[in-house]
């Protein structure tokens, strides 16, 4: 080990990588914990994002013979690795570097093998939800990876992730990341992919707007909008305006605040006002308080104090 805690000495990591792959044992895989937790930086402001791409290569370069590993790391619960206090192998916060290294290296494995895309695809989507924020922001980075690979294929096998708040957020911002974005053909996948997020939201119980997961996938809707607008210009801008039948306050002002990117407006300032015309045009009319019916007898018993 190295003094820092940022670095890891090559020879020790990939020895202990290779150990943890072959012995599936706490002893076995002890010395690779050691080195991720020491490694991670945590607890502190940002994870050890290069250890975490590094130990992710890694196991992409050793193929099926590191899944197990990798489907371990993942699946840690966070009562075996916290985002603080005491761990099964006397640690603290640093273990849920565990996991997120985890995430790290199933993307890395599903962008390297497509036989192996499907197995860690549904790895991703599990970890999309997890009560650790660092694990679930982890995830659009690993689909971004996959995406970058097959960009349409992963579009298209991603579409079921709309079961979920924190999963349709997740795969609306990986696919405006630089690496996958480009890599989307057909306008139609990625536009898709919006439309049943919002749809998602459109179908929310009242009750969910208390939800994290809902508040997220709020944020990623309105935050992606200019950027796949840009990318596929007027089909985006078709949907959009299609989502005006949408009587949501709240998600209206979503899609009509998404459109005032300065870039957007320079280069798509039509299809910009066409579809705040639609919004404004399908606006429920404002009440003329005039018209508010006045205060109505009291019912029940008593007299008014």
């Amino acid at each position: 080990m190295a003094s820092s805690r940022s670095t890891v000495d090559l020879t020790l990591f990939t020895k202990a990588i290779d150990r943890a792959a072959r012995e599936p044992t706490i002893a076995g895989r002890a010395g690779l914990v050691d080195l991720l937790c020491r490694g991670s930086n945590l607890p502190g402001p940002r994870i050890n994002e290069a250890l975490a791409e590094s130990f992710a290569s890694e196991c992409a370069s050793r193929g099926k013979p590191a899944d197990a590993l990798v489907r371990w790391l993942i699946t840690l619960d966070p009562d075996r690795a916290p985002g603080g206090g005491s761990g099964p192998y006397g640690a603290g916060a640093e273990l849920e570097f565990l996991p997120v290294c985890g995430v790290y290296a199933a993307g890395a494995r599903g962008a390297s093998d497509p036989t192996a895309r499907d197995q860690m695809l549904a790895l991703l989507h599990d970890a999309a939800e997890d009560l650790r924020f660092r694990v679930r922001d982890a995830v659009p980075l690993a689909l971004e990876r996959v995406g970058a690979r097959a960009g349409d294929d992963v579009a298209l096998a991603v579409a079921a992730w709309t079961d979920g708040y924190f999963h349709a957020a997740a795969v609306l911002r990986a696919i405006v990341r630089p690496d996958w974005l480009p890599q989307i053909a057909n306008a139609k996948n990625a536009i898709d992919l919006y439309e049943r997020a919002f749809q998602l939201a459109v179908d929310a119980p009242r009750a969910a707007a208390r939800y994290p997961g809902f508040k997220s996938l709020l944020e990623s809707l309105q935050a992606t909008i200019s950027t796949l607008a840009l990318r596929f210009g007027a089909p985006m801008f078709d949907a959009l305006e299609g989502l005006s039948r949408c009587k949501d306050p709240v998600l209206r002002d979503l899609v009509t605040n998404g459109l005032d990117g300065t870039k957007l407006i320079s280069r798509h300032r039509e299809d910009v006002e066409r579809v705040r015309k639609t919004f404004k045009q399908t606006a429920k009319p404002v009440r003329d308080p005039r018209s508010l019916p006045g205060p109505t007898r009291r019912r029940g018993g008593g007299h008014r104090r």
